[in-house]
């Protein structure tokens, strides 16, 4: 195994660096502020949009008792962060699992993991443009009557409109793109909240058939907290701030704890507040009417409905700017480590920002989901699917790495206790028996490609990867020469 790459003196106990920094040169350091951190921790991993579509998703997959995926999906999450926790409390770093991993296992598991989150946090980037994509475009439709919204034209505005706008907030500063992204949070939060309330007192909600299991099947449950999952993943991405986070050693952990419980919390209650509505508004989801909407009409609240759509339009854009500040640090380290090429991890001598990763991630979350539904004739709506299907898949294998690196840690630094122990095996457990039962249990449809998409992408990255570190191998052996 190959020995850790370090940014400090190795520790004699750990076997790595403890107090560690490696990351980024010319980030501002120690500017964001516990709350702001933790503002932008959950804007990302939005609490608003996890509770306005949750529920359809897990009631969807496990019927009445969808709430339990939602649960366990939580707890797998929790223990994630559990694991991550130790490397938050030794190393201050700009590439989250990246560099994390690294310290424990060296630089070979480093390659392989720096493979899956290049292309993760890429997809991942995809993923929420599509997001506001629909969501806005069902706004647009509902508002001002614009049906052409929905169409590849429509959403190649809106999506050029929100990474552009996005961008500009990400290349300008951290802080604005915090403050931004916390106020649309809270200017979502209150319709969605009256809305499932609302919903409690419709006729025919039957808040105690959640409780009977009667629809229970293991398939189902386990499909459930798959697809309640894909709102947490990525969520130690945080951890990339941790340059530009006062007192991080503290502050990150912290993180790592509250988001998955804050949003976890949020997607039980979600659910047990929407699942037993879910059969009186199929129709209407099923036309493309987002969950919230249709409960709305349903309550009485029909008034609200367009209002809802604007709500997840917000919280949809206040998402995409939170993780393009996380993807462009993480993709600027693998850069300024040779991973990509050496001009994206360039950080703006003035604004203290990764410009490059942003600018160069911004333009393939742009342009790959309209040139992949352009070739494939796809609507926009079945690109985002398989987008929001393989995005999950592409993190299994860091986090099963993290959770067994965080072992390894502890047993060295001799802190390995049970509970320790326990979590790390859950997180494992959970994240690669989630993957293990997508092949296992296919649904039968396309997006079952997605499970060896992802491996075929990471593959494809290293070997990306793998030749030009031997491009610039030779080239500097040329120059000597």
């Amino acid at each position: 195994m190959d020995s850790p790459q370090t940014g400090a003196e190795t520790s004699p106990l750990t076997g790595a660096v403890d107090g560690g920094q490696d990351g980024l040169e010319g980030l501002e350091r120690g500017t964001l502020s516990m709350g702001k951190a933790m503002g932008l921790a959950i804007v990302v991993f939005s609490p608003v949009l996890t509770a306005a579509t949750v529920g359809s998703f897990v009631g969807g997959a496990a019927g009445s008792s969808g709430w339990l995926s939602a649960l366990a999906g939580a707890v797998v999450m929790a223990c994630v962060g559990v694991a991550i926790v130790p490397f938050a409390r030794r190393f201050v770093v700009s590439g989250a699992l990246y560099s994390y991993i690294g310290h424990v296992f060296g630089r070979s598991a480093k390659f392989v993991t720096g493979a899956s989150l290049a292309v993760g946090y890429a997809v991942g980037m995809m993923v929420m443009l599509g997001v506001l994509g629909l969501y806005a475009s069902s706004m647009m439709s509902s508002v001002f009557g614009f049906s052409g919204a929905t169409s590849l034209p429509g959403q190649v505005v809106i999506y050029l409109v929100t990474i552009t706008t996005a961008g500009l907030l990400a290349f300008r500063s951290l802080d604005t793109s915090v403050k931004i992204s916390i106020w649309l949070l809270i200017l979502s939060a209150p319709v969605v909240v009256v809305v499932l309330v609302a919903n409690l007192f419709t006729p025919g909600f039957d808040f105690g058939s959640q409780f009977t299991f009667g629809d229970f099947s293991m398939g189902g449950f386990t499909l459930g907290l798959v697809l309640c999952a894909t709102f947490f993943v990525g969520f130690e991405a945080s951890a990339a701030t941790a340059l530009e986070t006062a007192d991080p050693m503290r502050t990150v952990p912290r993180l790592m704890i509250r988001v998955p419980l804050i949003v976890g919390g949020i997607a039980v209650l979600a659910s047990l507040l929407s699942v037993p509505s879910l059969g009186a508004i199929g129709d209407q989801i099923a036309a493309g009417e987002s969950p919230i909407s249709a409960m709305a009409q349903k309550s009485g609240l029909g008034f609200l409905a367009p209002v809802a759509d604007v709500a997840l339009v917000l919280s949809s854009y206040a998402i995409v700017v939170g993780f393009l500040n996380y993807a462009s640090r993480v993709w600027a380290t693998m850069a300024s480590e040779g991973l990509l090429p050496a001009s994206i991890g360039r950080v703006h001598r003035r604004t203290h920002t990764p410009a490059a990763a942003i600018l160069t991630i911004g333009i393939v979350a742009l342009v790959f989901p309209i040139v992949l539904s352009a070739v494939t004739k796809a609507t926009p709506f079945e690109v985002y699917q398989y987008l929001a299907t393989l995005f999950p898949y592409l993190w299994v294998l860091p986090y099963v790495l993290i959770c067994i690196g965080s072992m390894v840690l502890l047993r060295r630094a001799g802190e390995l206790t049970v509970a320790r122990t326990i979590a790390c095996v859950v997180g494992v457990i959970g994240i690669g028996g989630s993957y293990v039962n997508s092949i296992v249990n296919p649904t039968g449809t396309p997006l079952d490609y997605m499970t060896w998409v992802a491996p075929a992408a990471i593959a494809a990255m290293m070997l990306i990867m793998a030749a030009r570190q031997l491009v610039a191998r030779r080239s500097d052996t040329g120059k000597e020469a």
